[in-house]
């Protein structure tokens, strides 16, 4: 099939990079929901951690319609990198933790997709996914610390 040849190979390596990424943070963010004590926060979290691992699927399985399969690296590089900036920028308020996960996170997707987002897609129906996908996370950061303000209030 001719169809392998379509995305080439830098954005076959962001896609990459982005669907490994995802499936990081939903090991990470699974696990920091196990701390939380407030439900609604902790729910949002944990939909966070779901979500990614649902985008992850969406780009792989969408790719796999073309023939083409992205091997995913669980090396936990971005994600250690994030637990350590969040050291770096936690702030004093109570909530601060969550405040620079947030923060670092949505960085790092935004820059992920954004990367992705500006190769030269053949695929329409994978570009808006993609697009979608940028959105809600953005929308879900917002949620998170809207309820993490709302804990302390």
């Amino acid at each position: 099939m001719q169809l392998i040849g379509t995305i080439n190979y830098s954005l076959q390596n962001k896609l990459q990079h982005l669907v490994s990424f995802l499936s990081e943070v939903n090991k990470g963010f699974d696990a920091i929901a196990e701390e939380i004590d407030n439900a609604n926060l902790k729910t949002a979290m944990i939909a966070v951690a779901v979500e990614s691992k649902q985008y992850a699927r969406e780009i792989s399985n969408q790719l796999n319609q073309f023939n083409i399969c992205l091997p995913i690296e669980y090396t936990d590089q971005l994600w250690n990198r994030i637990e350590e900036s969040i050291k770096e920028h936690t702030y004093l308020a109570r909530g601060g933790e969550i405040i620079a996960l947030c923060n670092n996170c949505e960085l790092y997707f935004g820059k992920l997709y954004e990367d992705v987002l500006k190769e030269y897609f053949p695929y329409k129906n994978l570009k808006d996914i993609i697009t979608y996908q940028l959105y809600a996370s953005q929308c879900a950061f917002m949620k998170i610390r809207l309820l993490n303000t709302l804990r302390f209030n």
